[in-house]
């Protein structure tokens, strides 16, 4: 009982230790380099382009940089075009001739605005996208990631997963178009182990093996008719 008591309070101790942060980004130093920083990037950086989130510095500022509040504070460093969305820009404050006396390296994370396609409405898993459902719209994304998403034709393509409305699509959040499409002639059977009839009908809408399509038979005496993929180009009655 002893030991089990040391042991709560030792994790008392260490737990809220380790759950703490390793966070900067707070602190009245900091503030007003973050207010300068911001200008800064306003100024710099397209919005139409880019979109940015100021992590903050990556040691701790135990005094304000130039040791004044007001001081003039720089900045270089800021690479827009690598790969990698984690980017850094030195801030830096110079004395009266000219000489750097202060610097700290600040963290950002910016993503770039790529035309990427969207759903009007959302689209269950193995629901096959329609056009007039699909649009494009500009959206931030990592510059790392932007083969990520699907740029070709979708139309005929089938979500592999749920795809919520007002998304970006993925590559794989869509698969190959659906193994029978509008048009296309199925051998279509009917019958019993006993009487087996075998038809030419028409599809009229698109499906997977398991799945069920309307058909256009014109060898039949009723035309319209449902039926069930077995294969590729087959189906049975219903």
């Amino acid at each position: 009982m002893r030991k089990l008591l040391l042991l709560v309070l030792l994790l008392s101790f260490i737990l809220p230790i380790m759950a703490e942060p390793n966070n900067f980004a707070t602190g009245s130093f900091w503030m007003p380099v973050k207010v300068k920083l911001t200008n800064y990037l306003n100024q710099k950086i397209d919005k139409k382009q880019y979109k940015y989130e100021i992590i903050g510095p990556t040691r701790e500022l135990k005094a304000y940089m130039g040791n004044r509040i007001d001081a003039p504070i720089k900045f270089e460093k800021l690479f827009l075009d690598s790969p990698s969305p984690r980017k850094t820009v030195i801030a830096y404050v110079e004395d009266s001739s000219g000489k750097r006396i202060d610097s700290a390296v600040i963290q950002l994370n910016i993503w770039v605005y790529k035309s990427v396609n969207m759903l009007h409405k959302a689209v269950n898993r193995g629901q096959e996208l329609e056009p007039r459902n699909i649009y494009r719209s500009s959206y931030p994304i990592r510059q790392m990631d932007e083969k990520l998403y699907f740029q070709g034709n979708l139309r005929q393509k089938v979500a592999t997963s749920n795809i919520p409305a007002n998304s970006p699509i993925k590559i794989n959040m869509v698969r190959h178009q659906k193994l029978v499409q509008v048009g296309d002639m199925i051998k279509v059977t009917s019958g019993n182990s006993f009487i087996n009839l075998e038809f030419f009908c028409k599809a009229m809408n698109s499906g997977d093996i398991g799945g069920v399509i309307n058909l256009t038979c014109p060898e039949m005496s009723k035309k319209n008719h449902r039926a069930e993929l077995t294969a590729a180009g087959e189906a049975r009655l219903l």
